[in-house]
């Protein structure tokens, strides 16, 4: 598919389950946060309104100002991976039909076509994602680093900061100062965010665990 060989490509794939399946987790209860390999949207058309206004109000900031949306379409007979063609297409078979997998071949159509799964295709990827796949850009970053990924800094554009209680409620659950080694935090700070999400109703301390309480977050924590 690309004209060079393409280096990273399996490591990619592999960050990707890897990723998807551990900030999924730390991230359980968020509207719209699937695994890779889960699908989410049940037709194409859905799918081609996920990404239609992502791809206006992206496709300027990686100098493709001018270029339409590629078209989303159905996978040839017996196609089992999802495709960003050369004809800017996009393919998607049932399984891929969510938001990480068509961030990622919309990555594809942002970038240059000599780029495959290089460093600025994965930097673009997790800047998509931040900015509308629900995931923190640091944690992105950090599990491409553990994963041996290269990644362009650059290319991943401005994206949304989390606050301390965001990041300690993706953590739950947890004992204080295993939070504070894992958030890079003092105790005191931990335990500041920790009363954020009692008096939010979003957690509660048990012992000395501050344990998840059940609750759908739509755009962050209504804190």
């Amino acid at each position: 598919m690309f004209n060079q060989r393409d280096q990273q490509r399996s490591r990619v794939y592999a960050w990707e389950k890897a990723a998807s399946a551990k900030l999924t987790r730390m991230m359980a209860g968020q509207v719209g946060v699937h695994r890779h390999h889960d699908s989410e949207f049940e037709t194409i058309a859905q799918c081609s309104d996920f990404l239609a206004p992502i791809w206006v109000s992206e496709r300027g900031r990686y100098g493709r100002a001018r270029v339409p949306m590629p078209t989303i379409e159905r996978p040839s007979w017996g196609q089992r991976s999802a495709l960003a063609h050369w004809d800017h297409r996009i393919t998607l078979p049932k399984w891929a039909r969510n938001r990480w997998v068509i961030l990622h071949e919309a990555a594809h159509r942002l970038t240059p076509g000599d780029e495959a799964h290089g460093p600025r295709f994965v930097g673009v990827l997790i800047g998509l994602l931040a900015r509308h796949g629900g995931y923190d850009a640091n944690e992105l970053m950090a599990t491409a680093e553990e994963a041996g990924v290269k990644y362009h800094v650059r290319s991943i554009g401005s994206v949304p900061v989390l606050s301390l209680p965001e990041r300690l409620h993706r953590l739950l659950p947890v004992q204080e100062m295993d939070a504070a080694f894992e958030l890079d935090v003092s105790w005191r700070q931990v335990r500041g965010a920790s009363l954020q999400l009692v008096r939010a109703g979003l957690a509660i301390w048990k012992r000395d665990r501050l344990l998840p309480i059940e609750r759908q977050l739509e755009c962050g924590l209504a804190l």
